[in-house]
């Protein structure tokens, strides 16, 4: 359906529901003119109707709607016709005011339709009244008391649309750090690689041309692979689409084409998905910082099941102890706030007798 098909529905169903109103308020308005000894002529059930029928301004003009039902109600009072359900028209206008409108508005328009009010009731009562301002402000409540719960569904309903957009907004902030983390290990990875390939190859340009050649395509297969998976992220953001521990031989086969020697030691374990991809990313960002930092040495990597966990580590015999505040940067605490959110527990530091270690234990059949 259209916008303006809807709109055009919209009003229909409003116009129909204010000459319902109109026909309900004529009929109590007959009722109570019978119990009140008052007569209604053909005025009265025009005015009667004028207010119902204002109402149908309230989606689109409620000051002007809470207008027209005000004015209707006071030449209705004022000509003398009996106290009756037209009332009913100022308290729907004022509450629906008070709902739709900032609280600032909406409380000018109730002032002055409760002196309206009051005015008009005064100007009815007989001279004899004793009381006229207590009168006049038991009046006022007939806009007063609906402005205050329009007034406090008004306040509710934008506390709970503030609550949802910053939600919203937490949510989007969340998911652009966990982004940007992602495209920390995939990036930083490959380019990682990258570098050390490129390194070899200059090298031995001159005299292993072959050497070369091969650093050349390692570096091409690198850049694909890394592209393929910051592609992957960018269309969905949904772990199922992670790397997970099937892929951890590739990852090995990589690095030690890049010229890092790794030795692998991987027992079968069981994760769940999220956790899953926490390890690989564990193994991966922990070599590339190897490959990175630590110099001429030997990678070792264990993937073991424990006591309801599973050991995930990665080890190195280089220069560890001198780099260890560098190396705990951003890739290691983003490392620690996943596999923590994961239900595991991670360690990173220097090594008993050089090198440095991230070690993380991870529930089995964890977080998914």
């Amino acid at each position: 359906m259209t916008a303006r098909k809807q709109a055009a529905a919209t009003a229909g169903k409003t116009t129909s529901a204010a000459l319902a109103l109109a026909a309900v308020l004529v009929a109590g308005t007959l009722n109570v003119a019978s119990l009140q000894d008052k007569s209604v002529d053909a005025g009265a059930l025009t005015l009667v109707t004028a207010a119902a029928l204002s109402t149908v301004l309230l989606r689109r003009s409620p000051i002007w709607a809470l207008a027209g039902a005000m004015v209707s109600v006071s030449v209705y009072l004022l000509a003398g016709y009996p106290y009756g359900p037209v009332q009913l028209c100022m308290v729907i206008a004022m509450f629906e005011v008070a709902r739709r409108l900032p609280l600032r508005l909406s409380a000018l328009a109730c002032g002055v339709a409760a002196v309206m009010a009051s005015a008009t009731v005064l100007a009815r009562s007989t001279p004899e009244l004793h009381q006229p301002l207590l009168l006049a402000l038991g009046w006022s409540g007939w806009v007063v008391l609906p402005w205050s719960l329009g007034a406090l569904v008004h306040v509710t309903t934008a506390a709970r649309e503030r609550a949802r957009r910053d939600l919203v907004t937490r949510a989007a902030a969340a998911e652009r750090v966990r982004l940007a983390g992602e495209v920390h290990d995939v990036a930083g990875h490959g380019f990682a690689l990258t570098a050390m390939h490129a390194q070899i190859a200059l090298l031995v340009l001159d005299e292993r041309p072959d050497q070369a050649r091969a650093s050349l395509e390692a570096i091409k297969a690198t850049s694909d692979a890394s592209l393929a998976n910051l592609r992957g992220m960018l269309d969905t953001f949904h772990p199922r689409n992670r790397a997970g521990l099937a892929g951890l031989g590739a990852l090995v086969d990589e690095v030690r084409v890049a010229g890092l020697p790794v030795e692998l030691s991987m027992t079968e374990v069981v994760l769940g998905e999220e956790a899953d991809a926490v390890a690989y990313r564990v193994i991966q960002e922990s070599l590339t910082n190897v490959l990175r930092h630590a110099g001429p040495t030997i990678a070792d990597v264990w993937v073991v099941p424990g006591d309801g966990e599973v050991l995930v580590q990665v080890g190195d015999r280089g220069r560890g102890a001198e780099v260890e505040a560098t190396r705990l940067g951003r890739g290691l605490a983003g490392l620690r706030e996943r596999v923590e959110k994961a239900g595991g527990r991670f360690m990173a530091g220097a090594r008993d007798g050089g090198g440095f270690q991230v070690t993380v234990w991870l529930p089995v059949g964890g977080a998914g």
